[in-house]
């Protein structure tokens, strides 16, 4: 192996195919996120299929570009006991939307409008909660 060259695993192929997911979400292509970034596109593609590590820099560049933390790269992923685990899709999904719901709800100004959304969500978790019993 050449000096630099890292082996890459299932974590760097999942943070790859998050990268691609947050890519996509922005309406961005290939072309266009690797141009931003000023990288060759065949890098990205590397990138977002897990075969190049993503190097902290590269995702501070990357998660100021797609307007994300860094961490979004990793939802989907648990600390458990055991390491680092993925979670089931199911878990993986509600997060990405607890993610998505968190962001948008801080861009609502309107204190009137959150607490009636607020209270939807409340009422329908509750719901939910009985209708389970």
């Amino acid at each position: 192996m050449a000096l630099g060259m890292m082996t890459t695993n299932f974590i760097d192929r999942y943070v790859g195919a998050r990268l691609r997911v947050l890519r996509e979400n922005r309406g961005l292509s290939q072309e266009r996120l690797a141009s931003r970034m000023n990288i060759a596109v065949e890098r990205l593609r590397d990138l977002e299929e897990g075969r190049e590590r993503i190097s902290a820099e590269t995702m501070r560049s990357l998660s100021r570009i797609l307007n994300v933390q860094p961490g979004e790269f990793f939802e989907g992923f648990s600390v458990t006991a055991e390491g680092l685990v993925r979670l089931t899709d199911n878990d993986a999904r509600a997060a990405d939307e607890e993610a998505r719901l968190t962001r948008d709800f801080a861009l609502i100004r309107d204190e009137d409008a959150r607490q009636l959304i607020l209270a939807l969500v409340s009422s329908y978790a509750a719901f939910a909660e009985i209708a389970r019993s």
